[in-house]
């Protein structure tokens, strides 16, 4: 847990959700509101241009509600992979459809002193072709190994 908090390990993963549970509940919705910037002087390059802001920023805020003496009691992040790096893993895939027609998610939670890590995928289209999925399936794992993260595979 302390790479994912600590590290830039997931910096650019996206961040659809984030669940944590101490002496509150904080939920923090991942989906960035564009009219915030709407009014600024910031250079137009400052301003996100995706949907979702990066668990690099987001993680600095989390690692404040959860650091202390106390394990939280529990949380949940629903990140998924940004575009660029879709593309990228997905490139050498042979599959039905786009990369653009699809979502690959990583959640992350802690419950009951256990940390569970399930990959998923979703699409905008139906589709029977699981080629994606089986990729990114045996990525995430390659992933963490690579990153010094043991897991006990089920």
């Amino acid at each position: 847990m302390a790479k994912f908090l600590t590290t830039d390990m997931f910096d650019a993963y996206l961040v659809e959700e984030a669940i944590i549970e101490t002496f509150n509940t904080f939920t923090i919705d991942g989906r960035i509101h564009k009219d915030f910037y709407k009014d600024t002087s910031l250079d137009p390059e400052q301003i996100p241009s995706g949907d979702f802001s990066s668990w690099g920023k987001i993680r600095p805020i989390c690692l404040d509600l959860i650091k202390g003496k106390q394990t939280p009691l529990g949380f949940k992040f629903v990140l998924h992979l940004g575009q660029e790096a879709k593309e990228k893993l997905l490139a050498g895939v042979d599959m039905d459809i786009s990369p653009d027609q699809l979502n690959l998610g990583i959640n992350i939670k802690l419950s009951q002193g256990q940390i569970i890590i399930t990959t998923g995928m979703s699409t905008n289209i139906f589709t029977m072709d699981k080629s994606a999925e089986k990729a990114w399936d045996e990525f995430i794992p390659s992933f963490l190994e690579s990153n010094g993260i043991e897991t006990d595979l089920m």
